[in-house]
């Protein structure tokens, strides 16, 4: 049982994921907004599109939706799109969504 609010949040941080998982998860959510003002943002979101597909590919060992939708939202803060472009794109692909999510509760 956790004991403090830190320990608690590392415990449920993307649920029954192996810590290994949890620990690469939260470097790439690390190194993101460095990599984005030393390198640029072409390059940047590059290897955001390489650490989603990395997620989807652990799709069998731990549930892809939450470091997928971590690693968007980042993508939104650091400056890579807007708001209404995140809004637009998942109005227009809502049903491919909607199929992946399914997809991936029924795996």
């Amino acid at each position: 049982m956790p004991n403090t609010v830190m320990s608690s949040f590392a415990h449920n941080f993307l649920g029954r994921a192996p810590v290994w998982y949890k620990q690469v998860i939260l470097l790439f959510l690390l190194v993101n907004p460095v990599a984005y003002y030393l390198l640029g943002p072409g390059f940047t979101g590059w290897m955001l599109i390489g650490e989603f597909i990395f997620t989807l590919a652990m799709a069998l060992k731990c549930y892809p939706l939450l470091p997928g939708g971590l690693l968007a939202v980042e993508a939104m803060l650091i400056g890579l799109t807007t708001p209404d472009a995140v809004y637009l794109e998942v109005l227009t692909n809502f049903p491919v969504i909607l199929l992946l999510m399914f997809m991936v509760a029924g795996i």
